[in-house]
């Protein structure tokens, strides 16, 4: 972890530190503690592009491996059953220290494996995903250890049906095995309304909320401090401030912000106008486009019309806005707070949920006028 920068805003990598998500990895881990079968053995992780989810995944598997758990982590892909399988028997092979040489059949070995948690050629080639993963548990358990597998970028397909359904499967057989997922708002929404993968609506449902300013003001000044910059209070408090608790945007002040002073050492009111600038066209790039790229036009619409509100939006200002009436109103408004990119702090108001998207979406408006 000593290698890793502090500030590191790239999608998919590994923070210094995952800051101000204590309590999400507190829950993760306690369901590891649940009775085989329980609700909190099974979580599916929700949030926008940005949000810290693949980060979360990494220190969960992390912590997981302490727990006597072997991690298997994929991203969706046609290939990610077999993925899995590989992974257990590379990242359990150190804890199964037989000695025994490889020989054929399906009789060589203990539960169908040649030796450690390597199949006989009968079980690699007669056995499909199911009874392999119930046998690589079975084999683990035998050492204490238990599966757990994770699946990033989570999303309805043929092979999460069966990856669920076996799953499902094999906590009825009582075997030591949990599972987390993370996705996109959408696609997770996708996920529970598939007939058959309603069982998961069972599942702990954990929504990444923005950071606190407090958390992000304490990381970045103890980044500071180790870095050698000076940041005046005041400008400390607006820097965690911009960063409005988006981790990726928060990653991307901070580095906008050292690299910006790799010469004076020094955050001044100019440096952090300019790392802010930075970091939003960053977040321009690599989160609003992709948001807004699978929206209809009526999607779009909606957005549109509240970035015309200088913060929270009335639904009857909207309503009048758009022309239109509640009826038609109401499932633009409800697939948008499905999709993560708005919400409703109360009753009848709407606001954006994505930092910075009502400026982006009004600087649109204007250069298409």
């Amino acid at each position: 972890m000593a290698s890793i920068p502090l500030f590191h805003p790239t999608f998919g990598s590994r923070p210094a530190q995952i800051v101000g998500r204590d309590r999400e990895l507190d829950d993760l881990i306690s369901g590891l503690r649940q009775p085989i079968g329980s609700r909190d053995r099974c979580t599916l992780m929700l949030g926008q592009r940005g949000m810290g989810k693949t980060a979360l995944l990494l220190e969960f598997e992390d912590r997981a491996v302490r727990q006597n758990f072997v991690v298997a982590r994929v991203s969706h892909n046609e290939d990610m059953l077999s993925e899995i399988i590989e992974l257990i028997q590379i990242n359990g092979a150190q804890y199964i220290d037989e000695k025994k040489k490889p020989v054929a059949g399906f009789n060589a070995g203990a539960l169908g494996f040649s030796f450690g948690l390597t199949f006989t050629e009968e079980t690699q080639r007669s056995y499909g995903f199911r009874v392999k993963l119930g046998l690589l548990c079975d084999k683990l358990a035998e050492h204490g250890k238990g599966v757990l597998i994770l699946v990033d970028e989570a999303q309805t397909s043929d092979k999460m049906r069966q990856l669920a359904t076996t799953y499902q499967n094999l906590v009825g057989d009582g075997k030591n095995i949990a599972i987390g997922m993370a996705g996109l708002p959408h696609a997770v929404s996708s996920i529970l309304n598939d007939n058959v993968l309603t069982f998961l609506n069972r599942a702990r449902k954990m929504r990444l909320r923005p950071i606190s300013t407090q958390e992000i003001r304490a990381y970045y000044a103890n980044a500071f401090i180790s870095l050698g910059i000076t940041c005046p209070d005041g400008l400390l408090d607006e820097a965690a401030a911009s960063a409005k608790g988006f981790p990726y945007l928060m990653q991307l002040v901070g580095y906008y912000l050292v690299r910006y002073t790799e010469e004076t050492r020094t955050v001044t009111n100019a440096v952090l106008a300019q790392a802010e600038k930075s970091a939003r066209a960053d977040m321009e790039e690599n989160v609003f486009a992709p948001i807004l790229a699978p929206l209809s036009d009526r999607d779009r619409d909606l957005l549109d019309a509240m970035a015309q509100d200088k913060g929270v939006s009335k639904v009857s200002d909207l309503i009048a806005r758009l022309g239109t009436s509640d009826s038609s109103f109401q499932p633009y408004r409800a697939r948008l707070i499905e999709s993560g990119v708005i919400e409703s702090p109360q009753r009848g108001k709407l606001e954006f949920a994505v930092p910075f998207l009502a400026d982006y979406l009004r600087r649109e408006a204007r250069s298409d006028e």
